[in-house]
């Protein structure tokens, strides 16, 4: 309960910092921020202390992070082409596109369902079915050992 509560205390010191500087949350992701800067978006996307800021021009991007360290003091910053942010290898391409892989994430939680006795062999051609957002009132609750162990894979 703890951890929860703490969590929320950083979400909400480290969105009304963003807010003070100017973004405005995302509707549909409150962990997402957005700002119009010099004509241009940008963005940033946050899961407790893991950051990504996005903006064309990367002088915007180091007067933001200067900002954040000035509140919350000195960060890793990781510049590149590829970084992995939130399971997500993400590749910035030369051409102007963005590649987004998660295989290894994906092969980690096959292997730990596979731990706790779950089969994932089944073959979709999308997890989009119409089906996705139905609930099975008749479904069998899972044990407290699946339940943690779901829990867990999907929270990393």
């Amino acid at each position: 309960r703890g951890c929860v509560k703490s969590a929320l205390l950083w979400y909400e010191l480290f969105s009304t910092t963003l807010k003070y500087l100017g973004f405005e949350l995302y509707p549909y992701d409150e962990s997402v921020t957005n700002k119009m800067i010099n004509g241009k978006q940008c963005t940033i996307a946050w899961h407790v202390d893991d950051n990504a800021i996005l903006h064309v021009d990367s002088k915007v991007v180091s007067d933001i992070i200067k900002s954040i360290e000035a509140k919350f003091g000195k960060m890793s910053v990781t510049r590149c082409m590829d970084h992995v942010f939130l399971g997500m290898n993400i590749k910035f391409r030369r051409d102007g596109t963005l590649c987004i892989l998660m295989k290894e994430y994906l092969e980690d939680a096959i292997d730990e369902f596979k731990k706790i006795g779950e089969d994932l062999a089944v073959t979709t051609t999308t997890p989009a079915t119409k089906s996705l957002f139905v609930v099975n009132p008749y479904s069998e609750a899972l044990g407290l050992d699946k339940a943690k162990a779901f829990c867990s894979i999907t929270a990393k």
